[in-house]
């Protein structure tokens, strides 16, 4: 499940990115948080608050793009216990996957 999130949000970075895409895993408490950051080519098309949704795409124009990708991210992130979420600042997008680094339950 990992692997799958890891390959959507690399896709979803080099369709949509606008310079150079930095990737950070991190510890944080009880956490592993991938990260994926990068500027995009135009921010007034994207809902932040929506891009996880199913079949949300932020441009329309794009025909090759079902809105799929995230909205996979976040089931899975969901499916281990995590969460997926973003923002956008000052041209930039980053995606946040935080996932349990142990499961609690065993």
């Amino acid at each position: 499940m990992v692997m799958r999130i890891i390959q959507n949000l690399t896709r979803k970075c080099v369709q949509h990115c606008n310079g150079n895409i930095e990737v950070r895993l991190l510890l944080a408490m009880e956490n592993a948080v991938i990260s994926f950051r990068n500027p995009v080519k135009s921010t007034f098309e994207i809902d932040v608050k929506r891009i996880f949704d199913r079949f949300y795409t932020g441009d329309k124009a794009r025909s090759n793009n079902t809105g799929l990708g995230l909205s996979t991210v976040r089931l899975l992130a969901e499916q281990m216990g995590g969460s997926a979420g973003a923002s956008l600042q000052n041209g930039l997008i980053d995606i946040q996957v935080r996932l349990p680094l142990y499961n609690k339950e065993l």
